[in-house]
């Protein structure tokens, strides 16, 4: 092994060695690590992966038809007017604040939370056990915004009135 070049291990190259001491953890020998090519094992995978999501959407898209509407008029404007789902958490934030605040203030406190997250939480462990506050930032964000989206897309009938799904109504109320 010593006539060898030190990147390549039982045949096998690593694409490249820095020399120095990384930030976290000790340093690593290639030649003691069991090395994987990336191509095909890597690319492979993915590609599987890509073609099975291709698999159920088309099944899905067979099976199921599109709820479609009729054409939009543009002189008619339906009750109510719905966002698209990534949009309906936000509507109805619009729906229950003022719109500066629900419209310029909370997207401005969300964008900065996470530009502040890394200064809040300064615990260096990769673990995720490890990380509570972020952990914890992450989830109240998270189950906020699908209660908020859920709310919006299911629970709102015309006039922005509480409906509940099981509830049919038509026409306006």
């Amino acid at each position: 092994m010593s006539d060898q070049d030190p990147r390549i291990a039982d045949g096998k190259r690593v694409l490249g060695v820095v020399p120095g001491i990384p930030a976290t953890g000790a340093q690593k020998d290639p030649s003691d690590q069991d090395l994987v090519m990336t191509s095909p094992h890597l690319l492979v995978r993915h590609a599987v992966a890509a073609l099975a999501v291709l698999l159920v959407v088309l099944v899905l898209s067979i099976l199921f038809d599109a709820p479609l509407r009729e054409v939009a008029n543009p002189f008619e404007t339906p009750n109510p007017e719905k966002a698209p789902w990534y949009f309906a958490a936000l509507q109805e934030l619009l729906a229950l604040f003022h719109p500066v605040v629900a419209g310029v203030l909370v997207p401005t406190a969300i964008i900065g939370g996470l530009l502040a997250l890394p200064y809040i939480d300064r615990n260096p462990a990769i673990a995720t056990k490890a990380r509570k506050v972020a952990v914890a930032a992450f989830t109240i964000f998270m189950v906020t915004w699908i209660v908020l989206t859920l709310i919006g897309f299911a629970f709102r009938g015309p006039n922005w009135s509480w409906v509940w799904p099981w509830e049919e109504w038509h026409g306006e109320l």
